[in-house]
């Protein structure tokens, strides 16, 4: 993009960029009506904008890594514990009720999510159980994949975490 003339930001570039990388013929109807104050007389430069070419670019689909996708209700099911793992960390301020982790479970058919507060890691097991136990008498259906991390947050006790 060739924006500069004499040292300095050309005056439709600048407005151009201000509003988003609007055309020029827009522009120039916002000044032709005075919509907009201190907007100078417009004149579409001789230079195209790159970013607006590159905006206006097709680009391919992205192809999926995942070969396979849920067809039921708690068919793959995604968890994921999350809290302070060093210092400083961001999630060193407990919630009101004193919790430093979190917990997701998301059921991968129908994107439905679950959260869940813990004060300590070494709960995650007995959280899953919580949540299995509800899941699967809730829907009828029973986990048949857990996919995570291997973070190992299932495989903690009390003294461990």
């Amino acid at each position: 993009m060739n924006a500069y003339k004499a040292g300095s930001l050309d005056e439709s570039w600048l407005w151009h960029l201000r509003y988003g990388h609007l055309h020029y013929g827009g522009l120039e109807l916002l000044q032709k009506k005075q919509m907009v104050k201190g907007l100078p007389c417009i004149q579409q430069p001789t230079s195209s904008c790159e970013s607006c070419i590159l905006g206006k670019h097709h680009r391919e689909k992205f192809v999926s890594r995942v070969s396979y996708k849920a067809k039921a209700p708690l068919e793959i099911v995604h968890t994921d514990l999350c809290g302070p793992i060093q210092t400083p960390s961001p999630m060193q301020t407990p919630s009101l009720n004193g919790c430093f982790y979190f917990m997701t479970f998301i059921d991968d058919f129908s994107r439905k999510t679950w959260l869940y507060l813990l004060k300590q890691k070494y709960e995650a097991f007995e959280v899953f159980k919580r949540f299995k136990s509800l899941v699967e008498n809730e829907s009828g259906n029973s986990i048949k994949d857990l996919r995570s991390d291997r973070g190992g947050e299932y495989n903690l006790t009390e003294k461990e975490s």
